[in-house]
């Protein structure tokens, strides 16, 4: 990126997010791990020195991806949220592919009487995940990937560098499946899933969906992109459109809204 442009980021972030977030620079200096920044209204949140953490929060944050933008449809899954907490249930997000937990902490304040069980097999994402689970109390971190099955998979760096990817094998970091990650809550309610999985989503929807019919939304990032010719998001495709879902776009992102009664 030529200087004029990094010059032009940092502006734009010092108007979104405030001054304190340029302290993201602060581990270049110091040679500390993580960087501690401050997003209004989210809170708190340690970064990585570099693109990848900053690119998440931006997507988030500042994009809003995971906004509902149809008034109707937010307060569609609002009032499924309040009907959770009402009946006495502990609405569940699952943050599968929850890199730094990001996206946790942003599901966590939308809604504060979740529990967001987060995801994230790469062990180097999940240092920081856990630092910031430390700043959020519902949030839930678990080291592992989310799979059809159990099982185990091997996590490798994509040519990209900042993508991480599994492959089923016969040892290494588990697999944990939708329903034992929803149902690690006492009293939990399925809400939201929410899934970044840099294409083993081929995996998660090939069998054992029956989840699908508690959820209220999926989020879901494809990546036909990243994988050309290996047609990760078919499983997916087939599954949701056999169900009762509305599908919306915002970003990278594939929103499913359960649709109306």
């Amino acid at each position: 990126m030529r200087v004029s442009d990094r010059i032009a980021v940092n502006l734009q972030d010092l108007v979104v997010f405030g001054p304190k977030f340029l302290w993201r620079h602060s581990p270049r200096i110091t040679g500390a791990e993580f960087a501690l920044v401050s997003i209004p209204g989210f809170g708190e949140i340690y970064l990585r020195a570099g693109a990848s953490d900053v690119d998440a929060v931006r997507q988030i944050f500042a994009d809003r991806q995971f906004d509902m933008k149809t008034r109707s449809v937010a307060d569609r899954v609002m009032r499924r949220y309040e009907a959770i907490v009402q009946s006495g249930g502990v609405p569940v997000i699952v943050d599968a592919g929850a890199n730094i937990g990001a996206a946790s902490i942003w599901f966590a304040k939308k809604y504060p009487k979740t529990y967001v069980v987060a995801i994230e097999p790469d062990l180097d994402n999940f240092r920081v995940l856990s630092e910031n689970a430390r700043l959020e109390r519902r949030l839930i971190p678990i080291r592992a990937a989310i799979g059809s099955t159990d099982g185990f998979v091997s996590v490798n760096r994509s040519e990209f560098g900042w993508a991480t990817q599994t492959v089923r094998s016969d040892s290494g970091t588990p697999i944990i499946t939708m329903p034992d990650a929803f149902n690690m809550m006492e009293n939990g309610v399925p809400f939201i899933a929410k899934i970044d999985i840099e294409g083993f989503e081929s995996d998660l929807f090939c069998c054992n969906t029956d989840w699908l019919g508690d959820v209220e939304v999926v989020y879901i990032e494809p990546h036909d992109w990243l994988l050309p010719g290996k047609m990760t998001s078919r499983s997916f495709q087939r599954v949701m459109g056999a169900l009762d879902f509305e599908i919306y776009i915002n970003g990278d992102c594939l929103t499913y809204v359960r649709s109306p009664d």
